[in-house]
């Protein structure tokens, strides 16, 4: 079943005749933007300033006119702003104050007076100061609608489009596709609905609207030839697209023409010549974005177009229509003259980017006027004009906007939408349309004329080492800016390199980093900066971090005992870059010891228990963490007691000395005996046998632990 696409507007009355425009008030404070201060001799520009502070109160910025001439921006009305001159003019080193008011392009177009959709000062789009800056030339506005007709207001204004309605019976023109994006008219009468009851099942009984013909020309109606309205981008051209007909369209019409006006291609249908900037819908279907849909938005804006569509008329969140609730859409509601949003807008829900609000008028008061063509089925030669009422006629205004912007940035599409968006009017007090409602109303000359604001720097950047790598975690920027954080750069560099980046400009969209392929024990130095679609904010830097490896193993060599409640560790130590030895003592009645802390180097001082038995180990540490723990080294710091039970028995021509271990052993006890003051013979056994010789025998025995040798037995025996 085809999603059905309503046109986004409601019918007004034909104009009469034209009116000129309101001249502004003569106490508005929106017209005097600074005081031009010409110095005297010997007088600095900073003085001035101060000067120009002291009596309006205000602080203030300047930018030079001329070689002892500056402006300095204040905000004052314009019974203020003479006042102030009156009074600087006064001031020692002022030689004269004039006032620099803001000045805009005249226009001749007959009915600008009605434009209050331009001009009303709570609610209008406000492009004049920017027509000083551009009017849009070169930019390219695609209008997906129901086609163009001829129209004096727009002559010139077009390119070449393509109609891409397929059903021959909706599209009114005898065929389907072709590259005639001509209007033929969209009326329905009771023979439609008798000829094809299932076509227009549900269609009202209506005249042709022109609807595209009205949308281009809010977008791009000729500007100062002495006829009709102002399009918000008069320099633009013009791309008609038509992908409605009688009474609807269907969205795989759509997303046809929205992949062809962007640049892409569709089968059987020639590559269009002039890419799309922008890509106008002030249309709505009542189901929600479809993937086929959303892939035609994406694919737009990544081949440089930014998506307008119209929020819709059924009073419902954005989500519940489509394309106006694909994602990265700029979604458009619309307000009254007051800049109330009417009940007919449809508006945002938290968590989606916001729709951007423009004039969109009311049902039943002030509405937007532009062109359509005099006939009320087919059309007729020459143009006539029209107020509708609708978030069809809020999105072109957008649409301008974002036209105006493009031909004067390099903005991405996206970053455009923020821009529009950042810089929007606040809703008036009292608004029905606040918080997640809406970004706020549309400021054009606010858009083109402030400059978008960069993320502020990252916060809390910490860098933890890791073996060959370094692991960053930072905050995101407190203020953002204009526009959302879209990633973070990050970069790293030696003490004597230069910046590298990490894996590529856009190296995460998360507030942390792990920067592989280091050398280890090479220190290093990274920095991030948090980007925008706008660029990059400030780069901030961590101190220098070195990447380890865990250390290897600690060897205990040997432990001695100079006194009985110490002990002296030699250590073989791993080649790994080592921070500090740990080691801790294990006695029987201490089941979870310590670590402690030691310098780097071979031998240790340890502390004992006097007689008690300890067993030793030892581990090296950095900032990766620590090594594997070594073998345990067991010590008793005091020397064996004697053996006891010392005794000889003959057997043969043999005998056998035995005896039994001393009372204080310690944990690796050992004995060495002699005969008869000879060699001594090392065993670990309490019992020797040896060769029985003539007349007497002394036999010695003195046991050893780790703390060294006890005392001497001996035992004498004749035959």
């Amino acid at each position: 079943m085809y999603g059905v696409v309503l046109l986004a507007a409601i019918s007004g009355l034909v104009v009469g005749s034209p009116l000129s425009a309101p001249a502004h008030a003569q106490d508005d404070p929106a017209q005097i933007v600074g005081l031009v201060v010409t110095r005297e001799p010997g007088t600095s520009a900073a003085q001035a300033q101060q000067a120009v502070e002291a009596v309006v109160g205000q602080d203030t910025s300047r930018a030079p006119v001329a070689p002892g001439v500056t402006s300095v921006a204040v905000d004052l009305r314009l019974s203020e702003a003479n006042a102030a001159a009156q009074q600087l003019q006064q001031q020692p080193g002022i030689a004269d104050v004039g006032l620099d008011s803001r000045a805009q392009p005249d226009t001749n177009d007959t009915n600008y007076g009605q434009q209050w959709s331009l001009t009303e000062p709570v609610s209008g789009a406000n492009p004049q100061a920017a027509w000083s800056l551009t009017t849009g030339t070169a930019a390219v506005i695609a209008i997906i609608d129901s086609g163009i007709t001829a129209h004096p207001d727009l002559a010139g204004q077009t390119l070449p489009g393509y109609d891409f309605v397929t059903d021959p019976i909706v599209a009114n023109d005898g065929d389907g596709r072709d590259p005639d994006p001509a209007d033929p008219g969209d009326w329905v009468d009771d023979a439609d609905k008798t000829a094809h009851p299932a076509t227009f099942n549900g269609c009202p009984k209506e005249n042709s609207s022109w609807h595209g013909t009205h949308v281009a020309g809010i977008a791009a109606a000729v500007q100062n030839n002495n006829l009709g309205i102002t399009g918000i981008a008069p320099g633009a051209k013009v791309l008609p697209v038509r992908a409605l007909g009688k009474c609807r369209g269907i969205m795989s019409d759509i997303a046809a023409a929205i992949t062809w006006a962007s640049g892409g291609t569709v089968p059987g249908v020639p590559d269009n010549p002039y890419p799309a900037d922008v890509i106008n819908l002030s249309l709505s279907s009542f189901l929600t974005c479809e993937g086929f849909v959303q892939a035609a938005v994406d694919d737009a804006i990544a081949r440089g177009s930014l998506v307008v569509a119209s929020a819709g008329n059924s009073g419902a969140p954005i989500t519940m229509s489509s394309p106006a609730g694909c994602y990265d859409v700029l979604a458009v509601g619309a307000v009254t003259r007051a800049g109330v949003r009417p009940s007919y807008s449809s508006y945002g829900v938290a968590g989606r980017d916001l729709p951007l609000f423009a004039p969109g008028g009311a049902k039943d008061g002030d509405k937007v006027l532009s062109t359509v063509n005099p006939g009320t089925k087919a059309p007729l030669a020459g143009g006539s004009y029209i107020d509708y009422a609708g978030t069809s006629m809020a999105a072109p205004l957008v649409s301008g906007a974002a036209a105006l912007l493009a031909s004067r940035t390099t903005m991405t599409p996206l970053a455009i939408a923020e821009q529009l968006r950042a810089t929007a009017r606040p809703f008036p007090a009292g608004s029905n349309c606040l918080g997640s409602c809406g970004a706020g109303i549309l400021d054009v000359s606010r858009a083109l004329i402030e400059q978008p604001r960069l993320p502020d720097g990252v916060t809390a950047l910490h860098v933890q080492p890791g073996d060959g790598s370094l692991a960053l975690e930072w905050t995101a920027p407190s203020d953002a800016g204009t526009g959302p954080v879209t990633g973070y750069s990050v970069e790293y560099r030696t003490a004597t390199g230069a910046w590298t980046s990490a894996d590529g400009i856009w190296s995460t969209t998360l507030p942390r980093k792990v920067i592989v392929g280091l050398t280890n024990g090479v220190s290093y130095q990274v920095r991030v900066a948090a980007r925008s679609e706008f660029g990059a904010g400030p780069w901030v830097e961590s101190t220098s971090v070195t990447p380890l490896s865990l250390p290897g193993q600690v060897r205990i060599r040997s432990v001695r005992y100079p006194t009985k409640t110490s002990a002296r560790v030699d250590l073989v130590l791993p080649v790994d870059a080592l921070q500090a030895i740990q080691y801790r003592v294990l006695t029987l009645s201490n089941h979870n010891p310590q670590w402690s802390d030691a310098p780097v180097r071979t031998k240790l001082r340890v502390s004992l228990g006097k007689g008690v038995r300890s067993t030793l180990q030892v581990r090296g540490v950095n900032a990766m963490g620590a090594s594997a723990v070594s073998k345990r080294a067991v010590a008793t710091p005091v020397r064996p007691s004697a053996v006891r039970k010392l005794a000889i028995a003959r057997t043969g021509g043999r005998f056998t000395v035995k005896w039994r271990p001393p009372r204080r052993t310690g944990l690796y006890p050992a004995y060495r005996v002699r005969i008869n003051q000879g060699a001594w013979k090392r065993t670990k056994a309490t019992r020797m046998s040896l060769r029985d010789g003539p007349g007497k025998v002394r036999v010695e025995v003195q046991p050893r632990n780790e703390a060294g040798r006890g005392p001497v037995a001996v035992v004498m025996k004749r035959k």
